[in-house]
């Protein structure tokens, strides 16, 4: 057949594709590599593979993905915020799981895992609390000497302490968990150690001794438990929980009387507070035995003070208010005569949890030498925060608690 141009015969194409370098050979040849059979439609032909060590390892590394690259320390720091900020709205199951997950890009690092602990506790995980802050981690950092600088507590922005991988914070925070975390699954002697740890890291602090009498009260250690219930008292005139558990001691001693001072001074603390109320009641009827003791370590609003609560507001927590609270009355302290030679502090500032009334319902005492002050100068001190007054702080114009600070003048 004749068309326009130049006619190719079929021979002429078989010997053009068998002259070397000819590009119809080279075309026939992938076509003959890859066993491409246009007519029969067979599939091709697989090649060998290597077998060995070797050829297994390069066909493994060949497979896996790649590494991922290591977090850059901006984005750790970005992740710990958002934990920071999900604590700080109450989501502490969800600030659990983030801090989980940031541990997995960090490694283990000490003020982090006493982070996830409360955490855990505070989302409910009681025993995951447990395991974690008895860890040979934690046991190590509880028993970590440390300078006066760091016996204070945890600022907000913590974030940073949680990167480095060495213990930055308090060992107080370690203690004071483990008595809460057994306090809570009821194991008693192992909380009445962790709260006599705690004592010793603050041991002008009442709500320590406080913890620590009614965990020694139910280990059955009850002499120690109204020696620390009468020390709780006497340092920490404003915690009604102290008065009410000194006033079942002072019951159960065979002196009514001085309970039912103690019962009243609960009661004028804290109106809605239960027991103190029903105590006074019974302690009128003929020989009715002693109300058993307490299992609850703090009441009420007082409830934020403990670290593995999920009340609020938290100390290191931030919480955005409309207004901000304001002082309207704050008397400074006189001090006595008596205790001039060991006093040895002008001034204190104390942080305080104001309530939706005005008033200072739970305060957190700072470290410092106890020989700057007298346990009496404390209990003096303390007192003189249930005359402060304030106009509340406002959210979305409510009353709300909040914390803020006290400073404290003494006229010596």
């Amino acid at each position: 057949m004749r068309r326009s141009g130049r006619r190719v015969s079929l021979l002429g194409l078989i010997a053009l594709a068998l002259l070397p370098g000819s590009p119809l050979r080279a075309a026939a040849g992938i076509l003959q590599a890859t066993g491409t059979k246009a007519a029969s439609g067979t599939r091709p032909t697989a090649r060998p593979r290597a077998t060995g060590t070797a050829a297994w390892a390069r066909r493994t590394a060949a497979s896996k993905p790649g590494a991922p690259a290591p977090a850059s320390r901006a984005a750790l720091l970005a992740q710990a915020k958002e934990v920071r900020a999900l604590e700080d709205l109450g989501a502490y199951g969800q600030a659990r799981d983030a801090l989980r997950a940031l541990r997995s890009r960090t490694g283990p690092d000490a003020d982090l895992e006493i982070e996830l602990a409360l955490n855990e506790a505070r989302s409910g995980q009681l025993d995951s609390a447990a395991t974690r802050l008895w860890s040979p981690l934690l046991t190590a950092a509880l028993s970590d000497s440390m300078p006066v600088t760091r016996r204070v507590k945890y600022a907000w922005d913590r974030g940073p302490l949680w990167l480095n991988g060495s213990f930055d914070g308090w060992n107080w925070y370690i203690a004071r968990a483990r008595a809460e975390v057994a306090a809570s699954l009821e194991k008693w002697p192992e909380a009445r150690d962790a709260a006599r740890l705690a004592v010793a890291a603050r041991p002008l602090a009442g709500k320590e001794w406080l913890i620590l009498a009614v965990c020694a009260g139910q280990a059955g250690d009850l002499g120690e438990a109204a020696e620390a219930a009468r020390r709780a008292a006497l340092l920490d005139p404003s915690l009604p929980e102290a008065q009410y558990l000194t006033g079942l001691y002072e019951w159960r001693s065979g002196r009514p009387k001085a309970a039912q001072e103690m019962f009243r001074a609960a009661v004028a603390l804290d109106s809605l507070y239960r027991e103190p109320v029903l105590a006074l009641v019974r302690l009128r009827l003929p020989a009715a035995p002693p109300d058993s003791l307490p299992v609850d370590l703090l009441t009420g609003l007082r409830g934020t003070g403990l670290l593995t609560s999920r009340l609020k507001p938290k100390f290191d927590e931030f919480v955005q208010m409309d207004v901000a609270p304001s002082a309207i009355q704050g008397p400074g302290v006189s001090v006595p005569d008596s205790l001039r030679g060991k006093w040895a502090t002008d001034q204190v500032t104390i942080p305080v949890l104001i309530d939706d009334r005005g008033l200072v319902v739970l305060h957190e005492w700072p470290w410092f030498d106890p020989a700057r002050m007298p346990a009496e100068g404390v209990g003096l001190t303390v007192r003189s925060l249930l005359q402060w007054r304030f106009q509340p702080a406002r959210h979305l114009a409510k009353p709300e608690p909040v914390w803020g600070t006290v400073n404290i003048v003494f006229n010596r």
